[in-house]
């Protein structure tokens, strides 16, 4: 069953030299055909570029390329070759774009629920507050003593006397 081979090369420098990476014999379970070839330099390619996508953003991503050939050892004249910017990666890129925006307009929509429900809770505390005073006030109207209003109400006697007084 022929297999197939595959090396990543990376270039810091606009493709003025290229640093291979190690090479690799592809699962011949799943890449044992020569039509598979541009294929496989898509895909690993694709999985190359998005992994460093991924990183923290602190360095450059070098130029990229895969080269593939039929058995486990490079030789001769490659059956397929991906390079940065001819497949998906633009693709990947405005994909990873795309989600992170995302991302941020679901924590900015998130973040304007969270103080809209914080506005309604302060004014439900305000409206509750002042519902409070009328009826302390009311209370001591009434001459209940200023020690169970505020025993009632979990305040003190001093608030009392301010909220009445």
């Amino acid at each position: 069953m022929p297999t197939l081979s595959y090396v990543v090369q990376f270039s810091l420098n606009q493709g003025a030299t290229w640093n291979p990476g190690p090479v690799t014999v592809a699962d011949p379970f799943e890449w044992n055909q020569e039509e598979d070839a541009p294929r496989l330099a898509s895909e690993i390619l694709d999985k190359t570029y998005r992994q460093l996508l991924d990183g923290d953003g602190t360095e450059d991503i070098p130029l990229l390329q895969v080269l593939v050939w039929s058995g486990s050892v490079p030789q001769g004249a490659p059956l397929a070759t991906s390079s940065t910017g001819t497949d998906s990666q633009w693709q990947a890129t405005g994909d990873l774009i795309e989600e992170i925006a995302n991302d941020i307009r679901q924590f900015e929509a998130e973040k304007k629920q969270h103080e809209a429900a914080a506005a309604n809770t302060q004014t439900a505390i305000n409206n509750s507050k002042d519902r409070l005073a009328r009826l302390v006030t009311s209370a001591a109207r009434m001459k209940m003593p200023q020690a169970s209003i505020a025993h009632r109400a979990g305040r003190s006697r001093e608030w009392v006397r301010k909220t009445v007084g």
